[in-house]
């Protein structure tokens, strides 16, 4: 890594680590500066705003979180187990990064700017959460557990399942509800499968 990169990174890991703590509402750049061992002027030469910062923040994160679900479903034998999989890990990966996901339903910062950023970083982990359940499902019909025909519904049935998993996230985020995790991924799949998998 070079000086500025290793910098901005330095950056980066205190923002990160004072977000999760507190938010993004809370969290200043004067915070960052003192976290990060930097003078507020080297921020804002490499960051115009916090916000920015945030935005790498969580690039970096759904960088990071996409590559363990797919390391850890690739352990996996077969696509049921892959979806349960794929559901725990990413329930638990949220339940220790709820204070840097909240800021996106705090009312008092929603503004265009926030709006925008948030929108963009939503349309990326959508179409990453989308590819890993496709992939999924996909590996399901070749293996012969899904049924061939769902094949021209991939897209839609991946849609559905990412949103079943969006209401146990805002729960986790609203409410703090984290129980069950496991109970909650096997009747999920198991409600899925009752719909795609092949009967005998």
């Amino acid at each position: 890594m070079t000086k500025d990169e290793i910098i901005i990174q330095s950056i980066i890991d205190a923002a990160k680590k004072l977000m999760q703590q507190y938010g993004l509402n809370k969290t200043t750049m004067e915070d960052i500066a003192k976290e990060a061992g930097k003078g507020k002027s080297t921020l804002y030469h490499y960051f115009k705003s916090k916000e920015e910062i945030f935005d790498q923040v969580i690039n970096q994160e759904i960088d990071d979180f996409f590559n363990t679900v797919k390391t850890t479903i690739e352990k996996e034998n077969d696509a049921i187990e892959m979806l349960k999989t794929y559901i725990v890990t990413k329930i638990n990966t949220l339940k220790g990064k709820v204070n840097l996901y909240r800021f996106a339903i705090e009312t008092d910062f929603h503004t265009a700017k926030v709006n925008d950023m948030f929108q963009k970083l939503r349309n990326r982990y959508d179409k990453e959460d989308m590819y890993q359940i496709s992939y999924i499902l996909n590996t399901g019909i070749k293996s012969g557990l899904f049924k061939a025909e769902i094949q021209i519904e991939i897209e839609m049935l991946s849609e559905l399942f990412v949103s079943c998993i969006r209401g146990i996230e805002m729960d986790i985020i609203t409410n703090s509800k984290n129980k069950d995790l496991a109970e909650k991924a096997d009747f999920l799949v198991e409600i899925l499968i009752k719909g795609i998998g092949k009967t005998n």
